[in-house]
Order: C-alpha cells, then structure tokens, then sequence
C-alpha cells in the first residue's frame, strides 16, 4: 500500500490545532471506550503516536493511572507545547511528550501499548508504520489505532445538500492524495504484520440541532484543507467560503431536520505474539 504524498494534509497551524480540539470533544468518548476494550489499565506503559495537542494521550494517562506512564510523541513542536500546558494544568506527571516521526522512533524499551488516533492515514506506507509499532511492544504487548474510513460518506436523512457537497471535497481529496479507505483496511493490516486475537469495530457518531458539534468541526477542518483542495483542483476558497461555512451547515441542518452523521471511524487491537 502506497500513497501519493506522505505529507500531514491538515498542516500544523493555529487553526489546525484549533480543529483537533474540536474533533476531540466529538470523539474522545469513543476513543476511551475503545482503549478500554483493547486492554488499556492502569500500571502499563503506553506510547501514543501522532499525538498532536494531547488528547488520546490524556485519557490514556487517565487510564494507566500514576503507577503507569505514557510517552507521546508528535512532529509538530506547537501542538506538544499545548499538550505539556494541558498535562501540567492537570496535574497529570506520569505523560511526557518528545518530538520526534511516529515512523522513526525507536524504544529504548518495549511497551506495554502502543496506540494512535489517526495516523496511520498520514503515512506514506501505513503497512511500515504498524508494523513498526508492533515491534515496540514487548510479546503480549497491545496494537491499537482508531482510523477514518474517508472513502464514502453514510447518508444523511433527509437530506443535506451543502453537508454532503462539502464531505464529497474531504473524499475526493483523501482519495486522491492519501488513503480514504484505510479505516476498513486495519484488520487485515494487523494480521498482516503478525497481530494476534485481531478485534475491529466500525461505527459513527449521529448529531442534529442548534447545538450540533459537527458545524464547526467541519468547517475548521476545511479551513486546514483548503491549500491542498485548491491544489488539486478539488474545491476553490471562494467555493467553499469557510468563514461562514459552520453557519450554512447549521442553517441548512435546522430547516430540513433530522441529523448528520460523522465519518465512519473503525477502532482495531490486537497483541503481539507471545
């Protein structure tokens, strides 16, 4: 498996941090119940790949409790200063975060877990990077990465024009420069580089209202992408005219009703050989 760019799509800017915040609030429940399921407890040694401002390595933190510790490590020094902030104002010292390429680090020690929220995605051979997380845990050792399928979007009901116009723009993109389908793909990537007692579960969240999340996700993750939909003759700025575009998308959600459904995210674990 290869992509046509091993660039991070999304950019490292204000905005983007801003935007991972945002998708946080949105999933960050369905994450601690997934880390919980691939065996996560307290004690163990964690390392968090493509951490980016801290909050999968937050609650896995939470989850190892003191006597554990997770190393968390990211690319982007801007969002690792965030992440330090938001440990050190949670009094959380059992997490450290180094700057480094999640296909590059090495452990001095194998670990307990290693685990990552969409990151696989961003790499230019996603089948390399698993398999290089698999050998930084030690045997018995847990394999776990929640992943997007971005290669089609869940129908909305009723519809909702301006909403799956603008999810079309994140499909055609992440199909043409990365790998939109990679979500459905973790099963067989972890038993492919040797991964035992595989679990994966797909699912997606659904959302309506005034007080939708979504709106705004939506737009700061397109507000990231613009660049490169631009680049690749996708979608134009003044197309997509992000700077009322959470607006629209909560205009057009209330009058027609019903809900939005978010990107399907499939979560997959599996261990190490012993």
């Amino acid at each position: 498996m290869s992509a046509p760019s091993s660039e991070y799509l999304l950019g490292y800017t204000d905005h983007e941090r801003r935007r991972l915040a945002l998708q946080a609030a949105v999933l960050n429940p369905l994450t601690e119940d997934f880390l919980v399921r691939a065996g996560l407890a307290r004690g163990m040694r964690v390392l968090d790949l493509g951490c980016g401002v801290g909050e999968v390595a937050l609650i896995a933190a939470r989850l190892v409790g003191p006597d554990g510790h997770v190393t968390a490590i990211d690319l982007d020094e801007g969002a690792l200063r965030i992440s330090r902030a938001r440990a050190a104002a949670a009094g959380i010292t059992h997490l450290s975060f180094e700057q480094a390429n999640v296909v590059e680090h090495h452990a001095p020690q194998p670990y307990d877990a290693v685990i990552g929220r969409h990151i696989l995605i961003h790499t230019p051979d996603p089948v390399a990077a698993l398999r290089q997380a698999a050998a930084q845990v030690h045997p018995g050792g847990v394999v776990a990465f929640q992943e997007y399928d971005l290669s089609h979007a869940y129908p909305n009901t009723p519809a909702k024009p301006l909403f799956e116009k603008t999810f079309q723009f994140l499909i055609d993109l992440f199909t043409r420069a990365s790998h939109a389908a990679i979500g459905v793909q973790l099963f067989q990537m972890f038993r492919d580089v040797g991964l035992a007692n595989v679990q994966s579960r797909a699912e997606f969240l659904l959302d309506g209202g005034a007080g939708c999340p979504f709106y705004e996700w939506v737009a700061e993750t397109m507000r990231s992408l613009v660049p490169k939909l631009e680049s690749l003759g996708i979608a134009t700025s003044h197309e997509i005219d992000v700077d009322t575009l959470a607006d629209r998308l909560r205009q057009e959600a209330l009058a027609v009703g019903g809900c939005l459904a978010s990107p399907v995210i499939v979560g997959t674990f599996g261990r190490r050989p012993s």
